[in-house]
């Protein structure tokens, strides 16, 4: 058996212009759907985020806002630029860019956000709403993965669905996104592979959604065979040579390559279908940050 190679970019692409037109629609009644991002300071990562999330918004016509105060800033100066963001209206959903500077408290942060505006689930009320099945905005990396699912022809109800990893961003949502789709669903992490029990669960798995951020973590001996994996890992490692050493490149420096949390090419051996990294979820996951800001935009305009 040889997995087929699932086609995230497209699936992106396709979302991509589902957004469009009611984007179009919306801005025949005089409605923009706009994004704000906050980003405190000038972290390298946040930044490189910002730019993509700028980017997209140009792609799918929403208004982009850039709120981005000195690394020096206060936790009131910081407080003040939420209610600002709060209140303005061309700006549908809220963005927070972390790592915040030591002097910014995340949780003040994130629970002063109009939970209305909170569009990548990070405020208690959304992720209790999530937990509930009442979601309105699910976290976006979770939710790529449960779509790209959903747009295979996945069928949900009574899936054997194992998780691997239990971050508050993807492992826990993940779990309750396919929960809330009457899967059968199973989280297992560093705790469960301690114990020595990991194996047992991952090889019942008919959907594999593998989050855990250690690179090439499930191997083929982990997988059911037929079993569908998504894998949400991204990670730099270096590139060896036959003899496990480091391959140099023009400067002497060891080359890098990314790569997921599931040992991609032995996995295909067994799995029907995978997601590819790069190029996987990634892409979809931008997308459903924009699915969600436009969302939100409806909600505040009240449109159905």
């Amino acid at each position: 058996m040889s997995a087929r190679v699932i086609d995230c970019v497209a699936i992106a692409n396709e979302i991509k212009e589902e957004i469009k037109k009611e984007v179009e629609a919306l801005k025949g009644k005089g409605i923009i759907p706009g994004i704000a991002t906050l980003l405190v300071g000038d972290n390298f990562g946040a930044r490189m985020y910002r730019g993509q999330v700028e980017k997209f918004c140009g792609e799918v016509g929403f208004n982009y806002v850039n709120a981005n105060p000195a690394a020096d800033a206060t936790e009131a100066d910081v407080m003040g630029i939420v209610k600002e963001l709060n209140e303005d209206e061309k700006v549908s959903g809220i963005l927070p860019l972390r790592p915040f500077p030591e002097q910014i408290s995340d949780t003040v942060v994130i629970n002063s956000i109009d939970v209305n505006k909170d569009i990548d689930c990070f405020h208690p009320y959304n992720m209790g709403k999530l937990a509930l099945g009442e979601t309105t905005f699910p976290p976006a990396t979770p939710a790529a993965c449960i779509e790209i699912l959903e747009r295979e022809g996945v069928d949900f109800t009574g899936a054997e669905i194992v998780v691997v990893g239990h971050s508050n961003i993807v492992g826990k949502p993940a779990m309750l996104l396919a929960l809330n789709r009457n899967a059968t669903t199973t989280n297992v992490h560093i705790f469960t592979a301690q114990a020595g029990n990991s194996d047992k669960h991952t090889t019942g798995a008919d959907i594999l959604i593998v989050g855990a951020g250690v690179p090439n973590l499930i191997k083929k001996h982990q997988v059911k065979a037929g079993a569908i994996v998504v894998d949400v890992g991204i990670n730099r490692v270096k590139v060896l040579d036959e003899k496990g050493e480091p391959v140099l490149n023009d400067k002497g420096k060891p080359k890098t390559k990314t790569v997921g949390d599931v040992a991609f090419d032995e996995v295909c051996e067994v799995a029907s279908a995978i997601t590819p990294v790069p190029g996987g979820v990634g892409a979809v996951t931008n997308m459903m940050l924009m699915k969600n800001a436009l969302k939100a935009c409806k909600i505040q305009h009240r449109i159905d």
